[in-house]
């Protein structure tokens, strides 16, 4: 371990027995929050914070630890008062409300320290904030930083740059998780992956060798959840499921084991690399695991756009080809696109809503690229001197923190045209449709079980919100015919269609929304530029500067 830090405060020792409270920041709206849907199912969130769990795993047995989720629970000056030290991780995309609990604990007198991918990419921004922050992983070195603590003697900067052994992670504190207000619960296999994408901070921040827990170890945590009562999809958060191809397919060899001797308590889902196509003895193996969803990657349909993000691994074969090969073996497909690379032609919107359509790809996770720190892009983007300031919560419909090759207005506009396309209610639904129709759902696949009376509390609000107060609701109706119609006596396509058609409430409604941001944002930049301003490519902020030259501030 490398430790950089700053001696700037003097800390009382914590002593033995700290009272922590963990706190987990709520993340703004985005398509993968599903918020909307909140209005018709019970749960309030779709998964919980992991690494916060997994933390809470390495703190002394002597700790008292609480974990309070904004997803869903207020934080009162009570919990804050209530605590020793204060523990937030989180994602960039949650840095404005990091700001506010660590501000608000601060003026309240408790110690903060911050880890997770933000306090990664970010230190310098959070050492004003936090007393301590933690940057890499820390699963090896937290017992030292732990006792540090208590001692006395803690650092202001901790810097982790040798990758953890992930073999060695105990079991998360699945325990302290409310657990009825998740749709989902999450596990890690595996951190890191070998591919080289440019934009993607995964590889900086946890390598390109993939690291692996045993399946023992997994296996335990699986276990874990089912003496809690868990019994809902589970989530293997892993960022590449088959970074490390051959641990993969023992695990899922496992995993089949596992299942049949449990009564296939649980059906997962995950992320892998489009390269799946290409290995059909895991692609079968995790099917027979019950891994029924993939997210996969995509990007965009531009050759040349691949080839300069060096996303090598989405060339090998066409993309589409793919797809509907991993939907004919078993495994329902979502997918991630960008747009606002170099080499995108003017027309690359309607390249990606034609793709997402014949990939039959309903939850289609389209942004605008992003150059987040550490990765090569924002590098590439430094060294030719554009980037430009980010957005105060960036999100996937954010201007680029960089200048980009397409006309920014051009850029914008195109993108809220293609958010606009994808989720126009019948487009949505007839996605869903043909989804359902590629997916050839396997015999040893099995559906996790919900009760009847959740059942019919979530079909009655469904029908209230979506079937008789929203926009489309004909959309709406004419989908729940033909899904009955074609699938009312296969349960497994019935059930996840009916799942898909409650998903409309969330992206109809929040392609909306983006579409609005994007105008807005479109009508700034078209301002920008009339005013003979473009902004400053030096990333500090506010300062603009006129195409000629002469600074002008904002």
């Amino acid at each position: 371990m490398d430790r950089d830090f700053e001696d700037v405060k003097v800390f009382l020792p914590l002593g033995p027995a700290i009272k922590v409270l963990m706190v987990w920041p709520r993340f703004p709206a985005s398509f993968w929050s599903l918020g909307e849907v909140t209005e018709i199912v019970p749960e309030r969130s779709l998964i919980p914070p992991l690494g916060l769990i997994t933390v809470a795993a390495l703190c002394p047995k002597q700790w008292k630890i609480r974990l309070v989720d904004l997803a869903f629970e207020e934080l009162r000056d009570e919990d804050l008062l209530g605590a020793d030290l204060v523990m937030v991780s989180a994602m960039e995309v949650q840095r404005e409300e990091v700001r506010q609990i660590l501000e608000r604990a601060s003026k309240l007198g408790r110690r903060t320290m911050i880890g997770g991918p933000y306090a990664s990419s970010e230190p310098e921004v959070l050492l004003s904030l936090a007393d301590h922050v933690v940057v890499g992983e820390p699963d090896e070195i937290f017992p030292e930083i732990a006792t540090d603590l208590e001692a006395g003697r803690a650092r202001r900067l901790y810097r982790v740059t040798e990758k953890p052994d992930v073999s060695r992670t105990p079991v998360p504190r699945f325990d302290l998780l409310a657990l009825k207000k998740y749709s989902s619960m999450s596990v890690q296999f595996s951190r890191g992956c070998p591919f080289t994408c440019e934009f993607c901070d995964i590889i900086t921040l946890y390598g390109r060798r993939p690291r692996t827990k045993s399946p023992e170890q997994l296996i335990a945590e699986l276990d874990a959840l089912l003496q809690l009562g868990w019994r809902k999809e589970v989530f293997v958060v892993d960022d590449n499921f088959i970074g490390n191809h051959k641990a993969a397919l023992q695990l899922a060899i496992e995993l089949e084991r596992w299942q049949r001797r449990n009564r296939y308590p649980f059906a997962f889902f995950t992320e892998a690399s489009i390269d799946l196509a290409s290995r059909s003895e895991l692609l079968d193996a995790m099917v027979r695991a019950n891994f029924c969803r993939v997210f996969i990657g995509i990007e965009t349909p531009s050759v040349e756009s691949l080839k300069e993000t060096k996303k090598f691994q989405n060339l090998r074969r066409d993309p589409l080809d793919c797809i509907r090969l991993i939907q004919q073996r078993g495994l329902w497909v979502m997918g991630g696109f960008i747009v606002g690379f170099d080499h995108d032609p003017p027309d690359i919107f309607d390249r990606q809503i034609e793709f997402i359509e014949r990939a039959a790809i309903p939850w289609a996770m389209a942004g605008v690229l992003q150059a987040p720190p550490t990765t090569p892009l924002y590098e590439r983007m430094k060294n030719e001197g554009r980037l430009v300031q980010a957005s105060p919560e960036p999100t996937n419909f954010s201007p680029p923190n960089f200048r980009t090759v397409l006309p920014l207005s051009e850029l914008l506009g195109g993108t809220k045209r293609m958010m606009l396309t994808l989720y126009e209610p019948r487009r949505f639904y007839q996605r869903v449709f043909d989804s359902l129709e590629r997916w050839q759902v396997q015999p040893e696949q099995q559906s996790t079980a919900h009760s009847v009376p959740y059942l019919l509390r979530v079909m009655f609000k469904s029908v209230w919100r979506q079937g008789v107060l929203s926009g489309y609701r004909r959309a709406y109706w004419h989908f729940l015919g033909r899904l009955m119609k074609r699938w009312g006596l296969n349960p497994r396509k019935r059930r996840l269609g009916f799942e898909l058609a409650l998903s409309g409430h969330h992206f109809i409604r929040y392609a909306r929304q983006v579409a609005e941001i994007l105008e807005a944002e479109n009508c700034r930049a078209i301002q920008f530029k009339s005013s003979g301003l473009v902004p400053q490519a030096d990333g500090q902020a506010p300062n603009l500067v006129r195409i000629d030259g002469v600074p002008e501030q904002s």
